[in-house]
């Protein structure tokens, strides 16, 4: 037999490089098996096989005799075994071990699989994936290590084709990237016994034939073991295979010569290379030229942070939407269950869910300080704490040291950046400083939709800098755009700056969806209908409104406007409503009520001039009539 052709990585490479930027009509597929697996945690077949030899020998052997001695006398009887070639033999080993109760092997194999997590390799590979147009990955493997890489970078989710009946999903173009497991996914019976694996499905020839006229096969971690995918490659004839194979081996592999013999009707080369996740590197390097690991690195730990948050976030908006909808025993219930899931006082997030579900300021103080007392070097405990302060307890000298504590605590954390700028916007009238603070919280974290969004008010509110505002809503929504606030937001600003009704209507509607049981974007929206003359589902958003006791003085304070400037014979009381909370101090920070001013004057209301003065008041701004 002719030897084959061998090249050096650094050759492969070359090539690679040269389909990557001159062949725009071809792209590599990855042939991975299970020597791609190792090093995260799956063992290798061989391991896995000698394994269940060694448990056979030891149920079936009875005269002592060693393992070796004990194959070599003929046992298990399977022809041709020998302790040298045993990798060879997997599914015939597996079969004889499991055969009489194949779900006890599968169940062992998932074990194994359950607990693997994709290592550095992967991580690149599904960098690789999500950044070029190499996107197809075949493997006799089980395991789901491609798509949770994709999913641990939250790159799209691959097409997973884990069974022969659906190889026809496995086509050429594709929208995603493909995961075809052609020995099944573990999940549906997989393919491990001799004959499973001895065969290719036929619906795996078909799909296979067609992909490998479309894409040039790549393969690392595949020892050809299996007679299916690799008598499928065997019986392809030459030319079906688009450009020529490449075919990695670790240098202390020998090739057998049904893999010899592929490689010389297709004209392959093989390359010797250290190991799965050590070629990934310069591979990544050679696809992805701009790559840097330290950011992948950063990337993956503020996904992780950024995940973490929006669960917390999740599960304090259901807490405080349950204790503000009236239901007092469905509250009590709800503050029972998600009290008995906060168990490690070692948490911080465990106090911090204790205070958010009491409703006394007193009692809700007193967790925070003991809180504190047990983690005193804690940031992100004073950090909510300082919220605290902020919010309930107007304590903003206590709460802006808390805030300066956070910083110290967590100098790299851009949330307690961002929490500060919004302290010295709202609280401090420190604008400058506000926005040095909102700048580095996106610079540390530039992808934290809340500071993103809150920045956007800023430019908006204060900067005047409609243009620049308008972009970081945007990029706010992008980022989630199932964030509730951040879409209400931005139907403030589409409805007040941009006059664009309709697309400010399209926002608030679905931040109701979002958030249906929250006052301040049922509020909002009904300003917003009143304003357009839509008084009748104005009005019952009013009382929806109201009905949900809304919590916060700015936005009573535009509902007893509302009530005044389009239902005044309905509400008399709502000058005096006004003018109290206007004593207390009470203002809205932004509101902007030029058009229900208008929508009032057009209604022929008694007393314009007094809805101006409020709206003045009410604002500390200067509104005239649209």
């Amino acid at each position: 037999m002719t030897p084959c052709e061998e090249w050096t990585s650094k050759g492969v490479l070359a090539a690679i490089k040269q389909i990557d930027a001159d062949m725009p009509d071809r792209s590599l597929a990855f042939v991975l098996g299970a020597g791609a697996s190792v090093t995260s945690g799956i063992p290798a077949g061989m391991t896995l096989a000698t394994g269940w030899l060694k448990e056979m020998h030891g149920r079936h052997c009875l005269d002592g005799q060693a393992l070796e001695a004990w194959v070599a006398s003929g046992q298990p009887s399977i022809d041709g075994l020998t302790i040298e070639n045993i990798a060879q033999y997997y599914p015939q080993i597996f079969e004889k071990c499991f055969g009489n109760d194949p779900d006890s092997g599968f169940a062992a194999l998932e074990q194994l699989m359950e607990r693997a997590e994709p290592y550095l390799g992967y991580s690149l590979l599904a960098e690789i994936i999500d950044k070029t147009r190499h996107k197809v990955v075949v493997t006799t493997n089980f395991d789901n290590l491609v798509a949770d890489a994709l999913s641990i970078h939250n790159r799209k989710p691959p097409l997973i084709v884990g069974h022969e009946s659906l190889a026809g999903f496995a086509r050429p173009r594709l929208r995603r990237p493909l995961v075809a497991k052609i020995h099944r996914d573990l999940m549906l019976h997989p393919k491990n016994d001799a004959q499973g694996v001895g065969c290719l499905a036929q619906g795996w020839a078909d799909a296979l034939k067609q992909l490998f006229q479309n894409f040039t096969p790549l393969f690392i971690g595949y020892g050809g073991n299996d007679g299916s995918l690799m008598g499928f490659l065997n019986n392809l004839p030459q030319g079906a295979i688009l450009g020529r194979p490449i075919w990695c081996k670790r240098k202390d592999t020998v090739l057998s010569e049904t893999v010899q013999t592929f490689l010389e009707i297709h004209r392959g080369v093989v390359c010797t290379i250290e190991g799965f996740d050590e070629f990934m590197f310069p591979l990544m390097q050679t696809l992805v030229p701009d790559f840097d690991l330290a950011g992948h690195c950063n990337g993956v730990e503020q996904l992780g942070k950024q995940r973490a948050e929006k669960l917390r976030q999740q599960a304090e908006q259901i807490q405080q939407a349950h204790a503000g909808n009236g239901l007092e025993a469905n509250e009590s219930h709800l503050k029972q269950d998600m009290t008995d899931t906060l168990k490690n006082d070692f948490n911080w997030w465990t106090w911090e869910m204790r205070a958010q579900g009491e409703k006394d300021p007193d009692k809700r103080d007193a967790i925070y300080r003991k809180a504190l007392a047990a983690l005193p070097s804690n940031a992100e405990l004073a950090g909510t704490y300082a919220i605290f302060l902020k919010d309930i307890r107007k304590d903003y000298d206590t709460a802006e040291r808390f805030h300066k504590k956070a910083l110290e605590l967590a100098p790299n954390d851009g949330r307690h950046a961002g929490n500060y700028a919004v302290f010295l916007y709202g609280i401090r009238k420190d604008y400058d400083g506000a926005e040095r603070f909102y700048k580095k919280a996106l610079e540390l974290a530039p992808d934290h939709s809340t500071h993103t969004g809150n920045y956007a008010v800023f430019l908006n509110e204060i900067r005047k800098d409609y243009d620049g505002a308008e972009q970081f809503y945007k990029k706010a929504l992008e980022l989630d755009p199932n964030d509730a606030n951040r879409t209400g937001n931005y139907a403030i600003f589409l409805c007040n700056i941009r006059k664009d009704y309709n697309g400010a209507e399209r926002l608030y509607k679905k931040a109701l969806e979002l958030a249906p049981n929250d006052a301040n974007h049922t509020g909002n929206y009904c300003q917003f209908l009143l304003a357009q003359g839509e008084q009748a589902r104005g009005k019952e958003l009013l009382k929806r409104a109201f009905s949900l006791n809304p919590s916060g003085f700015a936005l009573q304070l535009e509902l007893w406007f509302c009530c005044l400037a389009h239902f005044p014979a309905e509400y008399p009381q709502a000058e005096q409503k006004i003018r109290t909370l206007l004593a207390e101090g009470a203002r809205s920070n932004g509101g902007d009520f030029r058009d229900n001013i208008a929508r009032a004057e057009a209604d022929g209301h008694p007393n314009i001039p007094l809805l101006r003065e409020l709206a003045d008041a009410i604002s500390e701004t200067t509104q005239h009539a649209a």
